[in-house]
């Protein structure tokens, strides 16, 4: 699935933190890793600094790549520096060089922004490149200091769409290629017994409403469990009531201690799916786990 992966790199610390789970997922699947570095044409001057900088660190991820490989897998790191703006830089490098995943970093809303990279760079690559984005939290990364493998527990959120279930053939080959477990996630909407300004003439139950659509989500979310139970993969799953899904996954994610969220940046709207669009959006800007954006068109 991962064959090329990218990580662009802004000549900051922070920036940084998304290297080890580079080569986590370079040394498992056997891919190739790009270092790149775009700068700006006011440190264009500096481009044989920059070229040091990635060569150093290119020799560092080659090095932690090798340890505990699957036999039989390659180590490749290359680099590339180019004069430009990053974001429009990082979208021509996808479409010219067949790159699989990029992994950056990025801090939610709790965080500070820092370097150019970690703003709007992060925010236009999400929107714009039609192939998975890996968005790391550099105020998680003493959490994996020591930890053998950064990659144990994976939660996937659906909301029951064909778009929203785009994220489960990469939650699945993430697990099967890192031996790691899945929780699958579904929130039920709960329905409000009333709305703001209106007036309701007749009465409903929405008490058995409710209790009806948890209890349909609970059987789809075990039926999805099984499937991937049935192709050999560790899975359990977690369903809840509410309004608002991103805080319930982020809060599920806690619980479960997931290390990376999957899920879809689209889903279907309506009386019995939340948006997975803006939900996806507010669980990047609020939480603080490793979140894996798979868009609509990478399907």
């Amino acid at each position: 699935m991962f064959e090329r992966i990218l990580l662009p790199l802004d000549g900051s610390e922070i920036a940084e933190a998304a290297l080890p789970y580079g080569e986590e997922l370079g040394r498992k699947f056997g891919a190739e890793i790009i270092l790149f570095h775009v700068c700006g044409p006011e440190h264009q001057k500096y481009e044989r600094m920059h070229q040091i900088y990635l060569d150093r660190l290119a020799e560092t991820v080659e090095r932690n790549m090798r340890k505990g490989r699957t036999k039989g897998t390659q180590v490749k790191v290359i680099i590339k520096v180019e004069a430009g703006e990053p974001q429009e830089n990082i979208c021509n490098l996808v479409k010219k060089s067949d790159v699989d995943l990029i992994i950056m970093t990025a801090v939610s809303a709790s965080g500070i922004k820092v370097a150019k990279m970690l703003g709007s760079v992060t925010d236009h690559v999400c929107r714009t490149v039609p192939i998975p984005v890996m968005l790391v939290r550099p105020q998680g990364v003493q959490r994996t200091v020591g930890k053998k493998q950064l990659i144990n527990r994976i939660l996937i959120p659906t909301d029951g769409s064909d778009l929203s279930k785009l994220a489960l053939p990469v939650g699945e080959e993430l697990a099967a290629k890192l031996k790691a477990s899945i929780t699958l996630f579904q929130m039920a909407r709960v329905i409000r017994p009333y709305f703001e300004g209106a007036e309701i003439s007749f009465y409903v139950d929405y008490t058995k409403l409710n209790k009806r659509e948890e209890k349909r989500v609970r059987a789809e979310t075990i039926a999805l469990e099984k499937e991937l139970r049935d192709k050999g993969l560790i899975v359990t799953h977690s369903v809840t009531s509410g309004f608002h899904a991103a805080d319930d996954i982020i809060e599920v994610g806690k619980k479960v201690g997931a290390d990376l969220v999957v899920m879809s940046t689209h889903g279907r709207s309506g009386l019995r799916r939340w948006v997975l669009g803006s939900v996806a959006e507010k669980v990047l800007r609020h939480g603080e786990t490793p979140l894996l954006l798979v868009h609509a068109r990478a399907g």
